[in-house]
């Protein structure tokens, strides 16, 4: 897509619908945390039986009341609520059928969502869906690893997580955080302008990016969790990034030497029986994916990891 998009929602989109539509219906998708609505309603246009749940339901309700007054098919609604164009073939990946115009496919109004806490109480019920997409919600919770095992908890085996954070690792991060100490020069996080939001009664706070994690720390909750990645998707592309591009053999070198001496150390752990014998090095593909230009040149990580056996 254009370099200039800014939106993230369209490349999640865009890797959702990667599915064939004659498989779409048989998909039950879990949009948490759902936000206003946006995703959960291109999807759910888009065939797939879609669910959503949020620690705020009322922002999913005033998503759902503005596409009901706005009389806007899913396409443009969907670029409504992002300020993006969508490329003529994204929008008409979006049609459940041939011969269907998204741009007036009819959004359905007749999603639910559920109150539920992403660390906490969550009424569905377990292994009751085969896709969760989570945007943006991985870097506000404090206990990363209770979202994670409760996001595995509802996928039924071998589904599938879409998982979007902030990409601390892109070559503008980089930079900003050596320098600055924080993800872009932009952006800060203390103790008061990080809570983004709170309930009337004070029970639930929306912290902002207060929990950040970075590609190394997300796979290690991934694969503790019962997950493994299976793929890096495409997102926004930071401009900033591609200009300090020159400096990729610098990483490059710098990500090899650093792998070292956790190489050494993995074989000794199987010999001494704490790692399993037959478990294949990760570094490898670690080293495939830090190079990728989905990690050194988009500003957004997305990554679809599939439900597997729990990891020692």
């Amino acid at each position: 897509m254009s370099l200039t998009r800014r939106s993230l929602y369209p490349f999640v989109l865009a890797a959702m619908l990667d599915t064939p539509p004659r498989e779409r219906p048989s998909l039950r998708v879990l949009d948490f945390p759902a936000g206003d609505g946006v995703l959960s309603f291109a999807l759910a246009a888009s065939g797939f039986r879609v669910e959503a749940a949020d620690l705020f339901p009322e922002y999913f309700a005033d998503g759902l009341e503005r596409a009901r007054s706005s009389g806007l098919g899913a396409a443009s609604l969907f670029e409504r609520t992002t300020g993006a164009s969508l490329p003529r073939w994204l929008s008409d990946a979006m049609a459940p059928e041939p011969g269907v115009d998204p741009r007036v496919l009819p959004v359905p109004l007749d999603i639910r969502c559920v109150p539920a806490d992403m660390e906490g109480e969550c009424p569905l019920p377990a292994g009751s869906f085969d896709r969760v997409v989570c945007v943006e919600g991985i870097e506000h919770v404090v206990d990363r690893h209770a979202t994670l095992n409760l996001l595995r908890s509802l996928l039924a085996p071998g589904g599938r997580l879409m998982l979007t954070t902030p990409n601390l690792l892109s070559l503008r991060s980089r930079a900003a955080f050596a320098l600055a100490g924080q993800r872009a020069f932009k952006s800060y996080i203390d103790e008061y302008t990080s809570v983004w939001g709170r309930s009337p009664d004070g029970s639930r706070t929306y912290h902002g990016h207060a929990f950040l994690l970075n590609y190394f720390q997300l796979r290690y909750s991934l694969h503790h969790c019962g997950f493994r990645i299976r793929r890096l998707w495409p997102s926004n592309w930071s401009p900033s990034s591609l200009l300090m591009s020159p400096v990729i053999p610098l990483v490059w070198a710098a990500t090899a030497y650093s792998q070292r001496r956790a190489k050494r150390r993995f074989v000794s752990y199987q010999r001494s029986g704490l790692a399993p014998e037959d478990a294949d090095p990760p570094y490898r593909e670690m080293m495939r994916h830090l190079l990728s230009p989905s990690m050194l040149f988009n500003a957004t990580l997305i990554v679809e990891a599939e439900a597997v056996a729990r990891s020692a």
